[in-house]
């Protein structure tokens, strides 16, 4: 991702650059409210990072914090988006004042809802978004590509991505989709599938559910809106579906899965193995145990045999000095 890198790391890349490649991007999710493993996953070589402030406890200066952090670590090679946990527009100015190339709206239902994600992320006369003056210091960071200022780049680099994931969302899509200025879009199964009370699952084959889908991916391809998504490899056809369905950004691993089911497979293995060791130190003790006790039996049934044929031992005679 280096060709889509800002001047300074304290700028966000390109975004929206690297979406108009056409090429899948790959994310990885973070839920932790660490800076250690911000820093961890930075050095993992994804294309970009899914900060989840929705459904994880991120203070607003631990979201700058996370979001700087996955700029610099990375050396701006993993391009921090951002999922912010409402509507109110503090988290997104914290977000993208931090260097944050995208944001995630969830539960956009409306087309104002979408309008006011581009008011707040980008500069007029595009969108309302007001300038940070402890961001970008002149002389220092805010050197831009030549022609460009701090705001047109700014404008030109961070990508508007409104969630659908509501049944209001969907009769709204082409509204919401159509909307020039929304860059990308994300589908939201699961708070999809509660809203139509339907089981929460990765998938499913309910006609009302995947004539939702049809609808948004339809429309996201009639008006050339890349798709934000969700696939583990583990889960390999609802992978495969994702891939081929060309959801462009993709996350395929997260913090909490990795190690929650990385821990529970490394002990399940491990318990298994020291059983299997331990089986083999009984069974090796064992056949120890009969060898032992074969050759004391050999050793009795040849002074036996002696005894039955009249033999004795030899008489030990005791020689003085």
């Amino acid at each position: 991702m280096d060709q889509f890198k800002a001047l300074n790391p304290t700028q966000p890349s390109n975004l929206r650059a690297a979406m108009r490649t056409g090429k899948t991007l790959l994310g990885v999710g973070l839920s932790f409210p660490s800076l250690e493993v911000a820093r961890k996953l930075a050095l993992t070589g994804y294309d970009w990072c899914f900060i989840d402030a929705e459904h994880a406890p991120f203070t607003p200066v631990l979201l700058a914090g996370l979001v700087s952090t996955i700029s610099h670590y990375s050396s701006s090679k993993m391009i921090p988006v951002v999922r912010v946990p409402s509507h109110e527009p503090s988290f997104i100015s914290t977000a993208i004042d931090a260097g944050a190339a995208g944001i995630i709206l969830p539960h956009t239902e409306t087309r104002e809802q979408a309008q006011h994600l581009i008011n707040e992320c980008r500069f007029a006369p595009e969108g309302k978004r007001s300038y940070p003056p402890w961001s970008w210091i002149a002389g220092i960071n805010n050197e831009t590509p030549e022609g460009q200022t701090i705001q047109t780049a700014a404008n030109d680099s961070i990508a508007c991505i409104a969630q659908i994931e509501s049944v209001k969302g969907v009769e709204n899509a082409e509204d919401i989709i159509g909307l020039e200025g929304i860059d990308a879009i994300m589908i939201g199964i699961g708070d999809l599938r509660l809203d139509m009370n339907l089981p929460i699952k990765f998938d499913g084959d309910e006609p009302e559910y995947v004539a939702a889908l049809d609808k948004l991916e339809g429309l996201a391809r009639k008006y050339n809106k890349p798709l934000v998504g969700f696939a583990f490899p583990e889960m390999t056809d609802f992978f495969e579906d994702r891939v081929r369905r060309n959801y462009q950004l993709l996350m395929v691993a997260a913090d909490s899965y990795t190690m929650t089911y990385g821990l529970a497979m490394a002990g399940g293995s491990s318990r298994a193995r020291v059983a299997e060791i331990q089986a083999t130190m009984a069974k090796e003790k064992e056949e120890a145990a009969q060898q032992t006790n074969g050759h004391n039996g050999h050793q009795s049934n040849g002074i036996s045999s002696k005894v039955e044929k009249g033999e004795s031992e030899p008489e030990v005679v005791a020689v003085k000095a």
